[in-house]
């Protein structure tokens, strides 16, 4: 990780570097797309890497697991009351909030912007969805 690390550095002050001789000035355009292949090549794995370290990026599985326990209560609510489909997804979101854990609202919240976004999400995936979204 610090050899990558280092050679990323130096790459990136290769340009600085060679801009006070003729030779940057013949080559720029060359040295500048070889420069960012190589940065694209090496930064992006890295990036990658500290994302999954800071926790940063989702656990697919995690996020089925959340949505799933979301669609177990749109089909309670759907079986045990009656209403619009407006106060069902507001009663959904406020048994949502009471039952799944913090981790899975945040899961949620992260991977669909909103805990509603991610309700409406589960009721499309739902086999209560007349209208057969996807």
């Amino acid at each position: 990780m610090k050899r990558a690390m280092t050679i990323l550095l130096l790459l990136a002050w290769l340009p600085g570097l060679l801009a006070a001789g003729s030779f940057w000035q013949d080559n720029q355009g060359a040295l500048s797309q070889l420069v960012s292949v190589v940065l694209t090549i090496f930064g992006v794995p890295l990036l990658i890497k500290l994302g999954k370290k800071l926790g940063l990026t989702i656990d697919e599985q995690q996020a089925q697991d959340a949505i799933a326990a979301l669609i177990n209560i749109i089909v309670n609510i759907e079986l045990g009351t009656g209403g619009s489909g407006a106060q069902k997804k507001d009663l959904a979101v406020q048994i949502a909030k009471n039952t799944l854990s913090v981790a899975q609202q945040r899961i949620l919240e992260r991977k669909y912007g909103s805990l509603e976004a991610a309700v409406q999400v589960a009721f499309e995936r739902s086999s209560l969805n007349n209208k057969g979204a996807k």
